[in-house]
């Protein structure tokens, strides 16, 4: 754990960061937090059928998530109009803060999202299959959406590392969403959560650092690019056309993304979870926060899979 003082380099940082993204950090908070992933299996009530942990996980966690995913409830999906069992990759979040006895565990979040590249490649050849005439796939009794599938046109040019963080030795994350325009390039785009890894200070000077990761991040990705692979591109929503990134500044790799990190414990000093302006009241969306993704994951579009009671997040394990 580093404890730094940054108030002469973040001078220097804001300086040489781009002047023209106007991000204003708000108050931050300490927490540890872990990346499980698992599958899970509903039935055509929504009800948990069954589930796997692929993580390797202290016994103590595993009896905590064994206790918890069973009672999930979650809408029902339908195939042709008819309900059906239904099988999902997931990610889970958990999140430790210290009290007098110890830690307390909390589910921090879960997204029903593809882990690994055999999953990735599973959502892609179903998206092209339902699009060739298979029957379509909807949540609840929402209409059917049109089924994309979205591809980093090139790669992804990373930020800036801002100079007075890096020599600091900060590291953090930012989580981007972005709206992208049906030819793939970026319409809007949005930091909605960051964080700073392994390191102590006075909240005002750490909110700042995070404002200077964000400001990075949003000018890069504005020249960022997709291939968006639709039938119909010109039909597709806001809601179709988000995608979900993280942005990791680490000071192995400086501004690339990294190592996923699932299974340990991260301390991070953590932004709330802003709202996406495009998605406030959309239903469908998945809320997807900076502790949640690592490395090149990404999230794009809505999800199928939707927790009916999402009072389990954030309940104490």
């Amino acid at each position: 754990m580093k404890r730094v003082l940054l108030g002469g380099l973040l001078a220097i940082a804001s300086m040489q960061a781009a002047p023209a993204v106007a991000v204003t950090p708000v108050v931050g908070e300490s927490v540890l937090t872990m990346r499980v992933n698992g599958e899970l299996t509903i039935g055509t009530e929504g009800q948990v059928l069954s589930y796997k942990i692929r993580s390797k996980l202290d016994p103590a966690l595993q009896v905590m998530l064994d206790k918890s995913i069973p009672r999930w409830q979650l809408t029902p999906v339908r195939q042709g109009g008819k309900p059906v069992n239904a099988k999902t990759p997931m990610r889970i979040t958990l999140a430790a803060t210290q009290i007098p006895q110890g830690y307390e565990v909390r589910l921090d979040n879960v997204v029903f999202t593809p882990i690994s590249k055999e999953d990735y490649e599973a959502k892609a050849a179903a998206a092209r299959a339902i699009r060739e005439g298979g029957e379509a796939i909807t949540v609840g009794d929402a209409p059917p959406s049109q089924p994309v599938v979205f591809d980093s046109g090139r790669m992804l040019q990373p930020p800036r590392y801002p100079v007075g963080l890096m020599r600091a030795g900060v590291s953090g994350a930012v989580l981007l969403h972005l709206r992208l325009n049906p030819d793939g390039t970026v319409a809007d785009v949005v930091a909605s959560q960051s964080s700073l890894f392994d390191i102590k200070g006075a909240s005002a000077v750490l909110d700042k650092a995070r404002g200077l990761l964000e400001k990075e991040s949003i000018r890069a990705a504005r020249s960022w690019s997709w291939h968006v692979d639709a039938a119909h591109p010109e039909l597709l929503t806001a809601d179709d056309l988000t995608v979900c990134v993280p942005v990791e500044f680490r000071m192995d790799s400086p501004g690339k993304q990294g190592d996923d990190n699932t299974a340990v414990w991260r301390q991070e000093f953590r932004g709330p979870n802003l709202p996406v302006p495009w998605l406030v009241g959309k239903a469908g969306q998945q809320l997807v926060g900076v502790s949640d993704l690592t490395g090149s994951e990404q999230v794009a579009g809505g999800s199928v899979f939707q927790l009916t009671d999402r009072s389990v997040l954030g309940r104490v394990l």
